[in-house]
């Protein structure tokens, strides 16, 4: 019954991409929990998000023989993905589970850079980018509503997590609601701000919905990374791009004074609590098993099986990934896979500043992605915000949104929204 219900709207997925292949595109990005949903093909694992994703991809590719797309906003992005792709097929190789190493450069690489293209070349009237934003937002719905329901009600919080209480949405663990939380949040705080200045009240009235109850979703599940990475986000964003500065600086230092002060926030602050005593035992064993695996880390999906001979603090788990954003990447796709996401940072910078400079209508756009991927490098300091199915396909719709608001068709064009 299962595989015959998955089967049923994998089906309906192809039917409503037969029709309008746009809106095929915008309901995956509402779907992307879906990774939960797993079976197998003729003894191949896979998912519903993968099947959707296959789906998407079979009918872009027919419609690349009937239209004909502009590929420029490729360019800029050739060498970071190159060398991603590189980092990844180093990363099968030395892996020691080839299989499982496959697996996640499949679905953590390949599928989102794929529909990175994909959705960049979707995006083609004015309001796209908006209308698929909505779509992410009305997936943000779902975990939230799911997860204030676990709160108020106490069902479905699965062991260990209902004896504190965490909420963890339709996710196995309370740190994901915050981890697929936190950047819809930013983006729905510059959709809300942008609809309210456009007086698309409606819009406003979803985007309200959308972040607050999210906010108060990544509250009940006590993603505390989230807490501090959401506004922190804003207000580093604020005080390096954003002018006038001087009242960011002003309410960065009280607010940085009063949470050294409260005990509380300063063992989080400082990781000297439990969970920050655990995280630098964890990058001690690391990086002493870099020393060893300095070049190309210890593979795709190798963490665990590689820091077993150096896990000295026996009290702690081997976690999959070391909890940190440049661990986790040195760890899993070597310093080629570093070098790859230094490029993208630099590109978003670049795309950043050519929205600014031209005055583009959706500068709010490649601000709030900007600050987005500020917010998963904080929320990264301390948890994995990549490698992940979903996260690893946001990341992707935040760099195709990006791409769009600050060199699409539209950039250029001091127009208003009709």
């Amino acid at each position: 019954m299962y595989l015959f219900l998955i089967s049923i709207l994998t089906i309906i997925f192809a039917i409503i991409a037969v029709r309008d292949f746009r809106l095929a595109v915008f309901l995956l990005m509402a779907s992307l929990p879906a990774y939960l949903l797993r079976l197998e093909i003729i003894g191949f694992p896979t998912t519903l998000l993968e099947l959707m994703i296959g789906v998407v991809t079979i009918f872009w590719l027919i419609n690349l023989t009937k239209e004909k797309k502009d590929w420029s906003f490729l360019k800029p992005w050739l060498l970071p993905i190159s060398l991603l792709v590189v980092a990844g097929v180093i990363g099968v190789v030395v892996a020691p589970d080839k299989t499982s190493a496959l697996g996640i450069f499949k679905a953590f690489l390949i599928e989102p850079i794929l529909f990175f293209i994909i959705l960049r070349t979707t995006l083609k009237k004015f309001d796209d980018a908006e209308v698929a934003l909505m779509f992410l937002g009305l997936g943000a719905l779902l975990v939230a509503g799911f997860a204030v329901f676990q709160k108020f009600t106490g069902l479905s919080i699965p062991i260990p997590w209902d004896v504190e209480g965490r909420v963890t949405g339709i996710f196995p663990y309370p740190n994901a609601v915050g981890l697929y939380l936190g950047p819809i949040i930013i983006l729905g705080l510059g959709a809300l701000s942008r609809s309210l200045e456009a007086e698309f009240y409606p819009r406003a009235g979803f985007w309200l919905l959308v972040t607050i109850l999210s906010i108060v979703a990544i509250f009940f599940s006590q993603t505390e990374a989230a807490w501090l990475a959401i506004p922190a986000a804003l207000l580093v964003t604020r005080i390096f791009i954003n002018r006038p500065r001087a009242f960011a600086i002003i309410l960065a230092v009280p607010i940085l004074i009063i949470s050294l002060s409260v005990p509380i926030f300063r063992e989080k602050i400082l990781l000297q609590d439990y969970s920050g005593s655990v995280r630098l035992k964890q990058w001690s064993e690391t990086t002493n098993m870099l020393k060893d695996h300095l070049l190309f880390g210890a593979g795709l999906s190798g963490y665990q099986t590689a820091l077993e001979p150096y896990h000295v603090f026996k009290e702690i788990e081997i976690f999959q990934y070391p909890h940190n954003i440049v661990l986790n990447i040195w760890t899993e796709l070597g310093l080629i896979g570093l070098l790859a996401f230094i490029f993208f940072a630099w590109q978003t910078i670049r795309q950043f500043r050519s929205a600014k400079k031209i005055d583009s209508p959706f500068y709010w756009l490649t601000l709030a992605c900007l600050t987005v991927l500020v917010e998963m490098t904080i929320h990264g300091l301390v948890d994995v915000p990549f490698f992940k199915n979903d996260l690893a396909m946001l990341t992707a719709i935040i760099f195709a949104c990006l791409s769009w608001s600050a060199t699409g068709p539209y950039a250029r064009q001091n127009v208003e929204i009709e």
